[in-house]
């Protein structure tokens, strides 16, 4: 399915199941078919909405670059217009950053939020090594194979499951080399620290003790920012829904019988 925002963009979606909304938002480079080991577990309880951010998947490829808010942006027009607000947003790494702007920017949107494997502020480093990521993309999606691989799968994963790794690999070369750089440029500034200190909506945070992109103090740091927030740890890597989607699954679930509860 598709929605056009105000923007222009068509954005694509897939919606499965029936019950309370669950929207979810994935990382760099791939597409809505991340979560498909998470809806599965979830469609027969949850209405689960898995969408193609700009530029990424089905969705239109943009003609300029965008930041995190416009993509939160895509995401809160979808929402009320489709997604029976208010509705559980989770995102993992670039997503887990989209999640944070909805909930600064459209916070009554949100019954909560869930925030995997990602940050929530950004130092000089890691601005320089996120515009790094940029300008390398522009040289190729096969150039950027290695690294973002690498970075997302240790060595162990990529022996014990290397159809997780051949999945994320058919998702990068199929991503838009020019989008994949806006989408780094938007990562590099990211910044929603002094925004989430006051946020009033229910959060989750969920980091992976393997994961070499998002390290757990990051993660601490950033549930400890959010007035509130709970917090889990898994043992993955970078993306936690990806590798182990049924734990992932309970912990959504878990987590929106809390706040259906409350």
């Amino acid at each position: 399915m598709r929605f056009r925002t105000s923007s222009g963009l068509s954005i694509a979606y897939r919606s499965r199941g029936q019950g309370r909304t669950i929207v979810l938002l994935h990382p760099v480079g791939v597409c809505g078919a991340f979560w498909d080991g998470v809806i599965a577990e979830l469609e027969g309880e949850f209405r689960l909405i898995a969408v193609d951010a700009r530029g990424h998947g089905g969705s239109d490829v943009p003609s300029k670059p965008f930041n995190l808010d416009d993509l939160a942006d895509d995401v809160a027009e979808l929402i009320r217009a489709v997604g029976q607000a208010p509705a559980l947003v989770a995102g993992c790494s670039m997503g887990g950053m989209t999640a944070q702007a909805i909930g600064v920017r459209a916070p009554e949107l949100l019954s909560g939020i869930v925030i995997a494997n990602t940050a929530h502020r950004r130092n000089d480093q890691g601005r320089a090594t996120m515009e790094a990521r940029a300008q390398a993309a522009l040289k190729g999606m096969p150039t950027t194979l290695h690294t973002t691989l690498s970075r997302w799968f240790d060595a162990d994963l990529q022996v014990l499951r290397p159809d997780l790794v051949l999945k994320a690999r058919d998702w990068l070369l199929e991503a838009d080399p020019v989008v994949h750089c806006w989408s780094w440029r938007a990562i590099r500034d990211l910044n929603y620290a002094d925004q989430l200190a006051h946020l009033k909506v229910p959060a989750l945070a969920i980091a992976g003790l393997r994961d070499q992109s998002t390290p757990v103090a990051a993660m601490k740091d950033l549930a400890a920012t959010i007035p509130g927030c709970d917090y889990r740890e898994m043992d993955t890597g970078h993306l936690a829904p990806l590798e182990q989607p049924a734990q992932f699954a309970a912990h959504l679930r878990e987590f929106a019988n809390k706040i259906s509860a409350a």
